[in-house]
């Protein structure tokens, strides 16, 4: 049974308890929740910018904030979150000690999670989550000759003050804590170099990281226990490596014990080669253990009009067993908090944290595995984006789906979606998986996440379905299909 690492974000708590926050029952209980989960890890962000306890390197959350942001901020839990880490802060509740000593208690480990270059909000300059030193070093931009996205207002880690800056709040955590571990969040947002530039800022990221294992060794010797370092980085080793985040080197280095690669945000991606990772960290003892993102998208937004759909049960399942018989150490689940009714009810979400994680009990359940993408990569290269898919009349279009080791008596379908295509006809569409054709089912009815489109199933050979890949070949008999939705459904 694989283990289940658990981030819980910086803001989440604040804003779902407001005034409750402070209250000990409900800081006992929040911890409480995880007892006999399939939790054991959690990952405790303390910032974006800002920092969400009281900081000397940096600025708490709530300085420097205009009063209004406090009364009155529609559609977002800012005034909660502002008010509670200042009511926490007057009553002199250090709130993160408190639940590290709780997580102890319910024999969960306790970690940390600082995020290294978060840009939440940067199309408003005077956002109240801009750190000072963020507002007045403009020119410490990474991309100062165009103004597009988000990702280009991230600092540059190529100048030292960034470096310094960041650091002297790694060397607070420290001060502060006695956590188990505390992971270098580098996905958030993912690109700390200027254009072109990511070769020298491979280098610096090394040193950055020999010098935060140099810190954890100082405190070993302080709180008397091991201290170990995880890193987030990009889904595969190779776009890690050129995007400036080298896990494999910081690995074999004995830098990081864990690297978690993980998709950036807009979608979560079931196809990662944890067995590559295994590989290439092969003697060193670093644990692998791939990221499940909540949002899932099979193309990037604004293309794909279903703004927001998140995995399910369904989905998780699909992706954890093919983690796992992958060779992943854990499931590290990013953006899965309580009280998130957005994508799900408390007891659904208690029903993750007890089953994701549960080979054998995952096994029993409906399995979904979804064509999505890889969110980050690095500049200048080709997305890997497969979908929409314009078929060709007569022509094969392949697609590789992973899902994990073959099961008995596993009823598996092919699920796909034409744009426009509210029916077909028999025989117009013809579906191979590994080489076997595939029986036409008509319509499917299927649970969300889902495409816009109606979807269409075809139903697998049991002699066809194998460990791993399944490729799934597509060939339309007649032109103006365009494919929307590849998926393979178990149940």
């Amino acid at each position: 049974m694989a283990k289940l690492w658990l981030n819980e974000d910086n803001s989440h708590y604040f804003g779902t308890r407001g005034s409750k926050a402070s209250d000990p029952e409900e800081i006992r209980n929040f911890i409480l929740q995880y007892k006999g989960t399939n939790v054991t890890r959690m990952i405790l962000n303390g910032n974006s910018q800002k920092t969400s306890f009281p900081s000397k390197a940096g600025d708490v959350i709530y300085k420097d904030v205009e009063p209004r942001y406090f009364n009155n901020s529609p559609g977002t839990h800012l005034p909660s979150w502002f008010n509670a880490v200042k009511d926490l802060a007057d009553k002199g509740i250090d709130l993160y000690t408190e639940w590290i000593n709780l997580l102890r208690e319910i024999n969960i480990s306790p970690w940390m999670s600082m995020r290294m270059n978060d840009v939440h909000n940067a199309q408003d300059e005077d956002h109240p989550m801009h750190s000072n030193f963020y507002k007045n070093n403009l020119n410490y931009r990474r991309a100062m000759h165009r103004d597009e996205k988000w990702e280009d207002r991230q600092l540059n880690y190529l100048i030292k003050d960034v470096q310094d800056y960041h650091f002297a709040i790694l060397e607070e955590y420290f001060e502060k804590y006695d956590f188990d571990g505390i992971e270098l969040d580098w996905m958030r947002f993912g690109n700390h170099f200027p254009v072109g530039y990511e070769d020298n800022g491979r280098e610096v990221l090394n040193g950055f990281m020999k010098s935060a294992r140099d810190l954890a060794d100082k405190y070993q010797k302080i709180r008397g226990h091991k201290i170990d370092i995880a890193a987030r980085v990009p889904v595969k080793p190779e776009t890690a490596f050129n995007m400036g985040m080298d896990g494999v080197a910081w690995a074999l280095s004995g830098y990081v014990n864990c690297l978690i690669p993980s998709p950036f945000w807009h979608t979560s991606q079931a196809d990662i080669p944890v067995e590559r990772w295994k590989r290439q960290v092969q003697g060193t003892g670093c644990l692998i253990a791939p990221c499940l993102e909540i949002c899932l998208r099979q193309y990037t937004f604004p293309k794909c009009k279903n703004e927001f759909q998140f995995n399910t049960l369904e989905t998780m399942r699909g992706a954890a067993i093919s983690f796992i018989d992958r060779g992943a150490d854990a499931i590290y689940l990013f953006n899965y908090m309580d009280e998130q009714k957005f994508a799900y009810d408390n007891s659904y979400y208690h029903d993750i944290i007890s089953e994701i994680g549960n080979y054998d009990l995952m096994q029993e359940g409906i399995r979904r595995t979804i064509l999505t993408f890889n969110d980050r990569r690095p500049e200048g290269t080709v997305s890997d984006e497969r979908l929409p898919c314009t078929l060709i009349k007569d022509a094969f279009a392949g697609f590789r789906l992973h899902t994990g080791n073959r099961q008995e008596n596993t009823n598996s379908l092919v699920l796909l979606s034409f744009k426009g295509r509210e029916k077909i006809e028999n025989g117009v569409i013809t579906v191979f998986v590994n080489g076997e054709k595939c029986s036409f089912k008509n319509r499917d009815n299927s649970m969300s996440p889902k495409p816009i489109d109606t979807l269409f199933a075809w139903g697998i050979p049991a002699n066809a379905y194998k460990d791993g890949f399944q490729v799934i070949e597509v060939v339309a008999g007649e032109d103006n299909y365009i494919l929307d939705w590849v998926e393979i459904v178990c149940r």
